[in-house]
């Protein structure tokens, strides 16, 4: 019954949509306390490391658009895309059909949903990601986002195995990095000057093969208009030691992120310490 409401809701035109999430955006930051503190908590904290100028309610408004943006792409693949200009298309196409495969990572941030449609049009493309907690969000969201020329994996050892397999033959592979892993797959990294657990597994993978990475995201243009993806390829290897390499996969996503600050997921709950972990360090 749910996905069927939803996918009514998202029959609606792009612009129409985002307001509407832009309001729910809103109302759930009054009225939910938790959600509220957590915004406020990490915006603040990013603003005073970058610079940039911290407007929660601006935030909130753009997390509920976020919400409406992944329903209307879910909905609407081939419109998304329509609606969706690469920066450097000739260098993704270059990088994907050399042979070697190709890692793209990405954060929360703007339509993060498109990013995986876009790059599936010139290579079959594997995207890891991690389950939801509750099964009928999960279930709504492996329904959802069924796309020709795209697998999804789940963030296990059956996923991993399927990544790596993709990379071997040549292909493209995304990566949420910014979403906390499970203990043992991660290391405590700077994330806008907190430690957060952060994932290992994506400059690992670099290890494994002679393969580029491209950090990427989606910003979200004016209401209706869609979305620009932005590239940026990495042009030396990650480091050696875990803890450096962590450390410059979020330096690259501060850099996306402060381009358009409010965009970013920031009630994500990304300085949580997973069950089983060590505590951070002291900073």
């Amino acid at each position: 019954m749910l996905y069927i409401i939803l996918r009514l809701f998202s029959a609606l035109p792009l612009f129409l949509l985002q307001w509407i999430g832009a309001v729910i955006g809103l109302l759930i930051y009054g009225v939910s306390p938790k959600y509220r503190r957590r915004l406020n908590q990490n915006l603040n904290n990013a603003a005073l490391k970058s610079g940039f100028k911290a407007s929660p309610l601006k935030a909130a408004c753009q997390s509920g658009m976020m919400f409406a943006d992944t329903l209307w792409i879910w909905r609407h693949p081939h419109g998304a895309i329509a609606k969706t200009t690469v920066d450097d298309w000739e260098q993704f196409n270059r990088l994907s059909t050399n042979g070697n495969g190709l890692i793209i990572l990405a954060s929360h941030m703007g339509g993060f949903e498109i990013i995986p449609r876009i790059f599936s049009q010139g290579m079959k493309t594997t995207i890891m990601y991690k389950p939801a907690r509750k099964a009928w969000v999960n279930t709504l969201m492996v329904k959802s986002r069924h796309h020709p020329g795209v697998d999804f994996v789940e963030a296990n050892l059956g996923g991993v195995r399927k990544i790596k397999r993709a990379l071997k033959n040549g292909e493209v592979v995304g990566i949420l990095a910014d979403q906390v892993p499970s203990v043992a797959d991660g290391v405590w990294a700077k994330f806008f000057d907190q430690f957060a657990y952060t994932t290992s597994f994506p400059f690992k993978l670099t290890r494994l093969n002679n393969v580029s990475t491209i950090f990427v995201s989606a910003e979200r243009l004016s209401f209706g208009k869609g979305w620009l993806v932005k590239t940026q390829l990495m042009l030396e290897d990650f480091p050696k030691c875990s803890i450096a390499a962590a450390t410059q996969m979020n330096g690259f996503f501060e850099k996306q992120i402060t381009a358009k600050p409010h965009q970013y997921m920031w009630s994500y709950n990304r300085y949580k310490r997973p069950s089983g972990a060590e505590l951070a360090p002291v900073a």
